[in-house]
């Protein structure tokens, strides 16, 4: 049994038990693709989102060697703790230097590193899948829920705000556990939830994924890294790229992310949204200044 299990490890051991059964090579085929996120996911999760029999997982766990779920997870948490993203206080000490600093150069190294996200966005998206998702947001008989903690709330604010030019039915959810089910109320098995998290796993949306996967409701989570715990709770998933070499991870994709989203659905609407109303209201209101208020 091995005791830090990482993904060409398992592959190596996958490798050893050919040929596999039908539904043992549907759990392998589940495992190679969520393999980052597995460590948060019970033998039940994994049971129900790869759709085989918690005995197929047993029994397949023991021709890989571990002698049951519990030692395959031990295992998988002591590769994510080695890779696990440094936080911020510790990347400014790493980076802590009496050296000289050339700005220019220092400018234009973050420039082309956030430039080589792009790239890399452009690369690994999946068009069709985010075509999907643009049809479940512009489609009104749903309602959309939008949630994001700390610095990933001006993501859920950027896009539930816009997002209101084309429909109506947008809700922000609150993170105070007081407000939060109030907000909730009424949630349908065709509405959908966006979640934003960066980095840091808040729990209150953790238990909001999980409160809408148990409602069967639709669930997309925007991140930046593959091992999170959104993952079995989660129908789509987008793992953008964020590195830029800094202290801080770049949410310079994620706006991108958001405001490519905002053109499928806008497209998809034909004309059919709320520009004129919501002027109307601004201009009622005196929301906004101009050279004649």
């Amino acid at each position: 049994m091995k005791d830090n299990l990482d993904l060409a490890t398992y592959k190596q051991l996958a490798e050893q038990l050919q040929p596999l059964t039908e539904s043992e090579i549907t759990l392998h085929n589940f495992i190679v693709i969520h393999f980052e996120e597995l460590s948060y996911y019970g033998i039940i999760d994994l049971a129900q989102k790869a759709k085989i029999s918690k005995a197929t997982i047993g029994r397949y766990l023991n021709k890989l060697g571990f002698t049951g779920y519990a030692a395959f997870k031990k295992a998988l948490k002591k590769d994510l703790v080695s890779q696990t993203m440094v936080s911020p206080i510790e990347a400014n000490k790493a980076k802590a230097s009496s050296q000289p600093v050339d700005t220019k150069q220092e400018v234009q190294r973050y420039i082309g590193n956030v430039s080589g996200l792009v790239d890399q966005f452009s690369q690994e998206l999946n068009i069709a899948e985010l075509e999907k998702l643009a049809a479940l947001i512009a489609d009104k008989q749903r309602t959309i829920y939008v949630v994001g903690p700390a610095s990933s709330r001006a993501l859920a604010i950027h896009f539930s705000t816009l997002l209101k030019y084309s429909r109506a039915e947008v809700v922000l959810l609150p993170l105070d556990r007081g407000e939060l089910p109030k907000a909730l109320l009424g949630v349908r098995k065709q509405d959908v939830l966006i979640a934003f998290s960066y980095y840091r796993f808040n729990p209150v949306v953790i238990d909001i994924t999980r409160f809408f996967s148990n409602k069967q409701a639709h669930v997309t989570v925007v991140t930046n890294t593959q091992s999170n715990p959104y993952g079995k709770y989660s129908n789509m998933q987008y793992v953008l790229p964020s590195d830029v070499d800094s202290i801080f991870h770049s949410r310079t994709i994620g706006f991108l992310f958001i405001e490519l989203l905002l053109f499928l659905v806008q497209r998809r609407t034909g004309g059919d949204d709320n520009f004129e109303e919501l002027e109307g209201l601004f201009k009622f209101f005196g929301t906004f200044s101009s050279i004649d208020f």
